[in-house]
């Protein structure tokens, strides 16, 4: 079953993750939330993401959302994806994790 990907990019959490997936190769259907029209509050996007926010994922039966959330399952679950972006090296791992933790503290604030 291909991915599914909630975005709209207007949102760079959306972009992101559209285009990881791209540079990629990983096959993937784009689901349009059109947030100027509220699409993100509809009953059925809240099935998805509870906290009513892009982007989103659906793979198979699994749901998920939170940008870097995302993009930490798709580098460790699609094959091909290469190494330099989700290392199995614990350390280096961690300081990924680092990074990505600097960027939501400090240039996603208040977003």
């Amino acid at each position: 079953m291909k991915l599914k990907v909630y975005a709209d990019r207007m949102s760079q959490p959306s972009r992101a993750i559209l285009i990881f997936c791209k540079v990629n190769g990983i096959d993937f259907e784009e689901i349009h939330i059109e947030l100027s029209k509220r699409q993100q509050l509809s009953p059925e996007f809240q099935a998805i993401n509870p906290f009513k926010k892009v982007p989103a994922i659906v793979d198979g039966r699994f749901n998920l959302f939170e940008s870097h959330a995302i993009l930490i399952y798709i580098a460790s679950a699609f094959p091909g994806v290469a190494d330099h972006w989700y290392p199995a090296d614990v350390s280096r791992k961690a300081k990924i994790h680092a990074v990505l933790d600097w960027h939501h503290l400090n240039l996603r604030r208040g977003a």
